[in-house]
């Protein structure tokens, strides 16, 4: 096996209609398997790398889950990182004064007040809507929160809790989404931690802003031609699906 590391995001990527991998996607990577090392970097949790392992019909070599909070090597875990729980406390009231729409990961669950319209973009979690999000989240080890405000204040918000929340790792994640994670977790953090402990050479693939890290840290990075402007700049690649990395390594 060559000593190289293909990383890929999973919505809009390698999922790209975040329900299914696509069969010449699917192919591709089932064809690398024995020939490089294989891994996936989400903001979704290890549960729904897991779902995706079932469709392709194998596990991988690394998983990131929850934009580094959680990375797996070889079925072993090798970091992870909460949200403090002070500084948690503290979010989940600004969530609540500001009436956001939010979702917060333990792993196991997702608790908050998103509904997505389309069950098929849920993987093995279960959606739980709490009776007091203060009393019920607080207590638990939260990876991340998603938090989803109205449209044409994903922007602003983003930089208000960039403000008061230095402490926290805060992007978008798309047009309506912005996820939070504790300091310095992020999907580029995760790839060097992982580099750390093996040298390997990264190839990432991607198409969120919550990918440019990921970018900034791999040897060769491909973004996905739908993606925002800044974000298919951060790439040496553009591609229009993820099986046309194949032309290149």
């Amino acid at each position: 096996m060559e000593n190289k590391l293909l990383v890929t995001d999973l919505d809009g990527t390698f999922v790209k209609d975040s329900r299914q991998v696509a069969s010449k996607d699917k192919k591709l990577f089932v064809s690398l398997k024995d020939k490089i090392h294989l891994g996936i970097a989400t903001g979704r949790s290890v549960k729904e790398i897991d779902f995706i392992e079932e469709q392709i019909g194998f596990k991988v070599n690394a998983k990131i889950g929850f934009n580094g909070g959680l990375i797996m090597k070889d079925g072993q875990k090798i970091f992870e990182r909460f949200i403090e729980t002070s500084v948690l406390l503290e979010l989940l009231y600004y969530i609540q004064d500001n009436q956001l729409v939010y979702d917060a990961l333990d792993g196991k669950n997702r608790i908050g007040t998103y509904q997505s319209g389309n069950q098929g973009r849920i993987w093995n979690v279960p959606l739980i809507k709490p009776q007091d999000m203060i009393h019920e989240i607080a207590p638990l080890r939260i990876y991340k929160i998603n938090v989803r405000p109205e449209a044409g204040r994903c922007t602003s918000t983003l930089l208000d809790l960039q403000h008061k929340f230095p402490e926290l790792s805060i992007c978008k994640s798309g047009p309506e989404r912005i996820e939070i994670t504790p300091a310095e977790i992020t999907k580029g953090q995760a790839i060097e931690y992982i580099k750390q402990t093996q040298p390997l050479e990264v190839i990432a693939v991607g198409d969120s802003e919550n990918d440019i890290s990921m970018f900034e840290l791999a040897d060769t990075s491909f973004c996905l031609r739908h993606a925002a402007s800044e974000v298919r700049e951060a790439a040496d690649y553009v591609i229009d699906d993820f099986y046309e990395i194949a032309q290149y390594i």
